[in-house]
């Protein structure tokens, strides 16, 4: 099955008190990649969520938000710098005795000195926490991929129609292209009749149409068209990581589609030509959002 890069997935998950809500969004990208944003005691804890989106998702760039309510994440406690603190008391004595003060020193006063006091956190692992996290991520990442398949398939119906009209096309140019050279022959006979009237070469005419039309043959680029259609069509059948692939096809196409153009010798072609290079500007768009 073809899948968007594209979608949304969110989940909660509460056990007593504690509950937690995961949301992923995913877009568009050349490779698969996680950027989380998780609350700062719970950092110990990105890789493994990571893991768990990773093995569902094979390309785009995917963002994880958790929120955690209810939960107690960290432990804090003083931390006490008392080297610092006695040169801190040192100060001061020699402050009393310069300047002949005194003063006395509460306990409150110097735990609002600069730097000699620090609040530190330790994140405390919690089993039912993380269980709960992962069962959510889960949960999330299903969803996630459940739109992007439904995506997919948009993408992939709007593929096989753009394709369809390029069969369509490439069957009229394949139609089409011998008159080119009969109509170029019948110019190029009425121009020399202008020119030399009677006393016209047959042999030269018939030279001179060859070699325009070796150098507007375009089979080689019509039988490569449609093997490039039916690949494309097989590897969308095919599905999976299927957006590198067909990205690749797309460009195939248009240098073929390319090719013809700077072949083409007469207006009805150009203009198909024309339509040709929008529908595969079309499915170009499409594709870049395949997974």
């Amino acid at each position: 099955m073809i899948r968007s890069m594209t979608g949304f997935g969110q989940a909660s998950k509460t056990d007593g008190e504690l509950t937690v809500s995961v949301e992923l969004k995913s877009v568009n990208h050349r490779f698969k990649e996680v950027h989380a944003r998780l609350p700062r005691p719970l950092l110990y804890f990105e890789d493994t969520l990571k893991k768990i989106i990773l093995r569902h998702v094979q390309r785009g760039r995917i963002e994880l938000f958790v929120t955690i309510e209810g939960g107690k994440l960290a432990s804090r406690s003083l931390q006490i710098d008392w080297p610092l603190l006695d040169e801190y008391m040192k100060a001061a004595k020699d402050l009393e005795k310069r300047y002949h003060i005194s003063g006395i020193q509460h306990a409150h006063d110097l735990l609002g000195l600069e730097h000699a006091v620090q609040v530190e956190e330790s994140a405390s692992r919690n089993e039912q926490l993380e269980q709960l996290l992962m069962e959510a991520c889960e949960t999330a990442v299903k969803e996630l991929c459940f739109m992007r398949e439904q995506e997919g398939t948009s993408l992939q119906k709007d593929c096989e129609l753009r394709l369809s009209e390029l069969e369509a096309y490439t069957e009229e140019i394949k139609v089409f292209a011998p008159e080119v050279v009969s109509q170029y022959k019948d110019r190029l006979n009425q121009r020399l009749q202008e020119w030399v009237g009677e006393a016209l070469d047959e042999s030269r005419l018939t030279t001179e149409a060859a070699i325009f039309a070796d150098r507007c043959d375009i089979t080689e680029e019509i039988t490569r068209l449609k093997s490039h259609f039916q690949q494309f069509q097989q590897i969308l059948m095919q599905g999976g990581a299927a957006g590198r692939k067909l990205d690749f096809l797309v460009q195939e196409l248009n240098r073929e589609v390319n090719t013809i153009g700077s072949k083409a010798n007469h207006h009805h072609l150009t203009k198909l030509v024309v339509e040709m290079k929008s529908a595969i500007e079309k499915i170009k768009e499409q594709v870049q959002n395949i997974e």
